[in-house]
């Protein structure tokens, strides 16, 4: 039992050295501003491969934010870095449908496990209109990591911290006997 609870020691020793915190913040907030318009929405940092639909562009469902200061839900948003025939750097909305589309190199990234990667940055962007005379670059689109990320340590390393605390407090409490 003595050698027991040395181990288990040494492991709450070594796990309070060890602990390496996960960051409890995933998500990026999208500001979209210009001309008299603001949307705000959120969506997650790192995308799973099932959790996009990828048709040249990701598209998300439901996604909840702001149109000009009141709450809104977008049916759909969609993120892009090219759009029809190539052309980058514009958004378009649709009330009726509730819709965002944003295009523009850099957006994210794909990585080796299949995984998407959402960038942060700040993007010069044109409305749609832009295609039929409008003016381009009307609107500025800001990609943020929120701050105020805690950070929060993995579930095993709490656990190792309770086992090997509980044997200290085990073999105190023999000791003392």
């Amino acid at each position: 039992m003595g050698k027991c609870v040395s181990i288990a020691g040494i492991a709450f020793f070594a796990a309070i050295l060890f602990v390496q915190p996960a960051k409890a913040d995933n998500f990026n907030t999208y500001q979209l501003s210009g001309s008299g318009m603001n949307i705000t929405f959120t969506l997650p940092q790192t995308l799973t491969p099932s959790s996009v639909t990828w048709d040249g562009i990701l598209n998300f469902s439901n996604i909840v934010g702001t149109f000009n200061g009141s709450a809104y839900t977008f049916a759909t948003v969609q993120i892009g870095t090219a759009g029809y025939m190539g052309v980058t750097n514009y958004f378009a909305t649709g009330s009726q449908t509730k819709f965002v589309e944003i295009v523009a190199p850099g957006l994210f990234v794909w990585n080796a496990d299949g995984t998407v990667t959402l960038n942060t940055g700040v993007h010069a962007l044109g409305d749609y209109h832009l295609f039929y005379g409008g003016s381009s670059h009307d609107f500025t689109l800001t990609i943020v990591d929120p701050p105020g990320a805690t950070a929060v340590p993995e579930p095993a390393s709490l656990a190792l911290l309770g086992v090997g605390g509980l044997a200290l407090a085990l073999f105190r409490r023999r000791k003392a006997a």
